[in-house]
């Protein structure tokens, strides 16, 4: 039985090893502990037709200052490496289908949806978690921790099976999701069968900074006819209807956005003043 590096392995071969451990060195008069982590996680994926059993092989890389007060330090966002390997019916891996290299600290597997990289926050920043294909580990979505998702589901043969994910400042990546415009602070993404459908940057006109965002609520859902929200609707094309997603930033004050052919209607959006929203490329 052949032993290789995670991240070099060839296809074939029935095993992977990889090392993971901690070090403590000092620059100047500061202490660093430096650890790298490894993974091995079993998943599955079925984007529509497209299925496949894979090993999600992660490494997470941190650097981290160690002092007096560790709980107030802003330590930096760590590397997180990942690849794909498949699971072949004669019971070896299969050549590296995917491998990828980003900012994260944490690894999450989410099969048979994804597997998440999670950036840690600091202060009064939220962490952010983007959530990957197991099938090309490109990015579905990104989203703010501990923000819910909405989900509709369209009838027919096959049912397609739609996830609305919110991100909203402040975390570590905010830069890298909403871009260097400081007037957008929200993000919406539609996913769906492994690929991403839609994106809608969300603007504040007068907003001076993200920390605009900390007084939005993250409130979001599809309008019920009591006038709540509710997580999930059915949408069957055979009847006319026509849902309307809410994002109700604040009170009295609230994004709404019809769906409308599987996609939500930035032109027939109601929207507070000043919030403007700007369709991107999936």
């Amino acid at each position: 039985m052949a032993s290789i590096s995670s991240l070099s392995a060839i296809a074939g071969d029935s095993s992977i090893n990889a090392n993971s451990g901690a070090t403590l060195g000092k620059e100047g008069k500061k202490l660093y502990l430096t650890t790298k982590s490894h993974s091995y996680q079993l998943a599955q994926y079925a984007y529509g037709p497209r299925e496949a059993t894979v090993i999600v092989d992660g490494e997470v890389s941190r650097r981290l200052h160690v002092s007096d007060d560790i709980g107030a330090e802003d330590q930096p966002t760590g590397t997180v490496r990942l690849a794909l390997r498949p699971i072949q019916k004669d019971g070896s891996f299969g050549a590296v289908a995917a491998s990828r290299e980003l900012p994260g600290d944490e690894i999450r597997l989410d099969s048979p949806a994804g597997v998440a990289v999670i950036s840690y926050g600091c202060c009064a920043e939220n962490s952010a978690e983007a959530e990957l294909s197991l099938e090309s580990l490109k990015t579905l979505y990104v989203s703010a921790g501990g923000i819910k998702h909405s989900t509709y589901t369209i009838l027919g043969k096959p049912a397609l099976g739609r996830l609305i994910a919110m991100y909203l400042a402040m975390t570590p990546v905010d830069d890298e999701v909403l871009g260097k415009d400081k007037t957008a602070l929200g993000l919406l993404t539609v996913s769906g069968e492994g690929d991403v459908l839609q994106r809608i940057r969300v603007h504040l006109r007068t907003a001076k900074s993200r920390q605009d965002a900390l007084e939005w609520s993250t409130e979001h859902g599809w309008r019920n006819a009591a006038g709540g929200l509710d997580d999930h609707v059915v949408v069957d094309p055979s009847h006319l209807s026509t849902p309307i997603f809410e994002w109700r930033i604040a009170d009295g004050e609230t994004i709404a956005l019809p769906l409308v052919k599987d996609r939500l209607d930035v032109s027939g959006a109601k929207l507070p003043e000043g919030i403007v929203l700007e369709s991107l490329s999936p």
